[in-house]
């Protein structure tokens, strides 16, 4: 095998004593041996520091790095960047696992296909919050794009451009966890994760793409995401969820208007995704105890504002999701609305498991 291409893994730390070493263990049983693993410890009040510092003492291709004080993940990343040295990096997180062939796999098609980003797919795995067990299992794989390729490579920009939306639809842009990326792009043009919460990794990702002049999205499954109810590094409490959802939107339609391929696929899956972020921040206001008068009152506000004047006509009509949740605000009926969200708002308390599952269909 090949082992020319080496790969920098920056693993921002805090609060994940109850994982990390299982992920670490992931990394440290590779089937492949040319890389690196960066754990940035950004003042984790548990033992996560202590766990990976063992891991540190018995191999060294991990690096331990701890910041003065708490900075946030963005900035734990940024510092990881900094330290690499691999031709290739990952950011990958301390409370997933992730395949022991991971890197091999990656590695195997950069020797034959060397490009400037590389997707692989992955599985959410909804554990029992007491038990760790897995429950159910969703894979994210190219067949959720309609190929039934084993990988897609290209470096063709339009069809880039068209595969980034394409990504999308199916959650597999926005993450930065299933990715390996050129190195020498991220430091040529000194890309960064910003400090803003929620949305920071399609930013990332998004300006990553300014430069991407090749891809490819491999259909192994190899990384697996976890959901146990923990606080995830990029989670917590979010205020201003929908306006961070709406910069997100932005980002993306501007980057499309950009190449010119904004088109009414993209469009459409643009506006499901403001749709569906509008009905998610009413579930909050009403978990946070928002009088009813005043979340329709926000409705009403919303309904003026620039992206629900222009996405309310482009949204698909093809399932019972768009039809009976997002067709409603779409149509300006958010009273149907608000009692939709409702009962989204009380399965998601008393019954999470049918929640979880529930929300993945799009």
């Amino acid at each position: 095998m090949n082992d020319n291409v080496k790969f920098s893994v920056i693993m921002p730390t805090y609060g994940v004593g109850d994982y990390i070493n299982e992920a670490l263990g992931c990394l440290m049983m590779q089937t492949y041996d040319n890389f690196e693993v960066i754990i940035v410890d950004d003042c984790s009040p548990d033992n996560s520091g202590e766990i990976a510092k063992g891991f540190v003492e018995r191999d060294d291709r991990f690096i331990y790095v701890r910041h003065d004080e708490n900075k946030g993940v963005s900035e734990a990343r940024n510092t990881g960047v900094l330290k690499a040295t691999g031709d290739y990096i990952l950011f990958l997180d301390p409370d997933d696992t992730y395949e022991q062939h991971l890197l091999q796999v990656i590695a195997s098609s950069l020797s034959r296909n060397p490009v400037d980003l590389l997707v692989y797919s992955f599985s959410e795995d909804y554990r029992n919050s007491s038990t760790g067990k897995i429950e159910y299992t969703r894979n994210i794989t190219l067949a959720d794009m309609d190929y039934d390729d084993d990988m897609l490579s290209t470096n063709d920009a339009v069809t880039i451009h068209r595969l980034a939306m394409q990504m999308e639809s199916v959650t597999m842009l926005g993450y930065p966890w299933n990715k390996a990326y050129k190195a020498d792009i991220i430091k040529k043009h000194s890309l960064h994760f910003q400090k803003i919460k929620h949305v920071e990794d399609i930013l990332f990702n998004c300006d990553f793409l300014d430069h991407t002049e090749s891809l490819t999205i491999l259909n192994d499954v190899l990384y697996h995401y976890r959901n146990q109810g923990q606080v995830r590094l990029t989670g917590g409490d979010i205020d201003d969820y929908f306006e961070l959802q709406k910069i997100r939107i932005r980002r993306i339609y501007g980057q499309q208007q950009k190449w010119k391929t904004c088109d009414f696929e993209a469009l459409g899956i643009l506006s499901k995704e403001y749709f569906r972020s509008f009905q998610s921040a009413m579930v909050r206001q009403l978990e946070t105890g928002v009088h009813t008068d005043n979340i329709l009152q926000w409705c009403r506000d919303e309904a003026d504002s620039v992206e629900y004047l222009e996405l309310r006509k482009y949204l698909p009509q093809d399932s019972m999701t768009i039809k009976m949740l997002y067709k409603p605000l779409a149509e300006g009926m958010f009273g149907t609305a608000l009692k939709h969200a409702r009962l989204m708002e009380y399965t998601k308390h008393y019954f999470p498991y049918v929640f979880n599952r529930a929300k993945q269909i799009r």
